[in-house]
């Protein structure tokens, strides 16, 4: 079940990121990595902030675990919780996003008080807040949904609808083009707000298909609500730690050149694209498993789900972390460069990549491995361990950027005594500019690994560390033979199409190869697996 699920939300979040990509593409060749894109950037990235404060990370760590602990007593008790919750859910989404558009030009000086330099960035940026703020509260009834029926084993639903959402982009990016560049920004903000509406229409089917009403109920304070609420509190400082570090890095971002936010956000879409495909999708099915194991108190499912999980994420993940590697900079090259996208983005943005990359295979594991403290109703250690773990991120992103020219403004001057304070204490700072800020990142990645690993014994018991050194070990192998081929064969290519359209292929033979003679139990299954879908196909 664990491996089918995963499976069928892979196939159509591949589908999702490709549509994606084209989206970016598209974005890209209309505003490069200018003050507009700058502005569409940090704008849409303050619903996605609050989004992850509320919904995919707080509310759906928080509700999965209630909700499969009612389908495991009353199915039709559940439904009435999952409808209570929804109501509750609106509620504070449509409260958020009406205090974010009345105090607009406060959040968008939070978020980037770098754009202040600059009067029309500025206006432009809190223009584009007050239309993308709504969307919160359709993503968020979206991540609710998508939790209900992945925990009644109906998966995929919410990769179709961000299927359909990349399309309505699609669409207003080729609409804009016809305009000039203030109003094709502002284009795409409103194909924002419809594609979110959109997203949910498309969920109804599968809803209806699982018994599922959309009826919110604003009976909210009943149990489930309030168990939901106790478990969300922590969970909102937990799970936003990595929106939160996002936040963090734009800010600091917006202190550096004109560029490095668009640098950072093309290189987080490409990085991005195995923990869309693969990462989240498997976390959003081993949830729900781990979650009823938890229930049905079946120690030895709940284990196996899990080190199931963290074989699969060493196999996939750390081949296409290294892949990323190698073609950084052609990937970025055949994706973004053209139009207002110059060769010297593609090279920033390369090296950005590189930085990240480093962070794919760890960000991964804490995901699963986390999902085990919040299938057992334990949401304060995920959040200790994420406040650590944005400690370690500001003080290495402080140490890796450089200085940092005092505009003005609170945050900003605390960050800058902050950072002379650990120039004296620690001598190897260094100036990377938004390198170090995506190095950064792969260091908190880190940490957070070693942190929940550490409280795993602990907190839940025996961890599963055979299983998992031993298929971290045969995927590193395989990825290094990897790396030496690829590093050869890229040299030796032309352009980045013909680099991308050769290495790609040849990385995942290699891979293949190398994995065969290791005797990869991970590769059987997965090739026992796609024979059982394709004869069912």
């Amino acid at each position: 079940m664990l491996l089918r699920g995963t499976a069928i939300v892979s196939v159509l979040t591949l589908l999702s990121r490709l549509l994606g990509f084209v989206r970016d593409l598209l974005i890209a060749r209309l505003l490069g990595a200018s003050l507009y894109a700058d502005a569409f950037f940090v704008a849409f990235r303050i619903p996605n902030l609050l989004r992850s404060f509320v919904a995919e990370g707080a509310l759906t760590s928080a509700f999965v675990p209630v909700f499969s602990s009612s389908l495991a007593k009353d199915k039709q008790e559940a439904f009435s919780a999952f409808r209570r919750v929804l109501g509750f859910l609106l509620m504070l989404t449509i409260l958020l996003s009406i205090f974010g558009i009345l105090y607009a030009p406060d959040v968008v000086l939070l978020l980037a008080p770098g754009f202040s330099e600059d009067p029309g960035k500025y206006q432009l940026c809190i223009t584009l807040t007050k239309i993308m703020l709504p969307y919160i509260a359709c993503v968020s009834v979206i991540a609710m949904i998508n939790a209900a029926l992945n925990a009644l084993h109906i998966f995929g639903a919410s990769a179709w609808a961000q299927v359909t959402m990349n399309g309505v982009l699609i669409i207003g990016a080729l609409c804009a083009m016809a305009f000039e560049p203030e109003r094709a920004t502002i284009i795409l903000a409103y194909s924002v707000l419809v594609g979110g509406l959109v997203q949910i229409v498309v969920q109804i089917p599968s809803c209806l298909r699982a018994g599922l009403s959309l009826r919110p109920s604003f009976n909210i304070i009943r149990r489930d609500v309030g168990e939901v609420v106790r478990l969300m509190i922590p969970a909102t400082i937990g799970a936003s730690v990595y929106q939160i570090t996002i936040f963090i890095a734009t800010l600091l971002a917006s202190l550096l050149p004109s560029g490095s936010v668009s640098w950072l956000f093309y290189a987080d879409r490409i990085a991005q694209f195995p923990i869309g495909i693969f990462s989240v999708a498997l976390a959003s099915v081993l949830l729900p498993a781990l979650s009823t194991a938890s229930a049905n108190a079946d120690s030895d499912r709940f284990r196996r789900s899990l080190a199931d999980s963290l074989r699969y994420t060493s196999f996939i993940i750390i081949p296409m972390a290294s892949g990323i590697w190698v073609l950084a900079l052609p990937i970025t090259e055949l994706l973004f460069e053209r139009g207002a996208f110059s060769h010297e983005s593609s090279l920033m943005t390369s090296y950005a990549l590189k930085a990240l990359a480093l962070g794919l295979w760890a960000t991964s594991c804490y995901s699963m491995i986390v999902r085990a403290f919040i299938a057992r109703k334990d949401t304060i250690t995920p959040t200790l361990i994420g406040l650590a773990s944005l400690l370690v991120s500001v003080v290495a992103s402080l140490l890796l950027m450089g200085p940092i020219a005092n505009q003005g403004g609170a945050i900003v001057t605390t960050l800058s005594l902050l950072q002379m304070k650990l120039y004296t204490v620690l001598p190897w700072h260094t100036g990377l500019g938004h390198r170090g800020l995506a190095l950064a990142s792969s260091i908190a990645a880190c940490a957070s690994l070693l942190l929940v690993l550490s409280m795993f014994t602990l907190r839940i018991g025996k961890f599963p560390w055979r299983v998992f050194l031993l298929s971290t070990v045969r995927a590193l192998v395989a990825s290094v033979i990897m790396i030496l081929f690829l590093e050869k064969l890229v040299a030796q290519c032309g352009s980045a199409l013909i680099a991308c359209a050769v290495a790609i292929p040849a990385g995942c033979i290699t891979y293949g190869l190398a994995c065969l003679i290791l005797r990869s139990p991970e590769l059987s299954e997965s090739l026992a697996l796609i024979r059982r879908l394709s004869s069912r196909a």
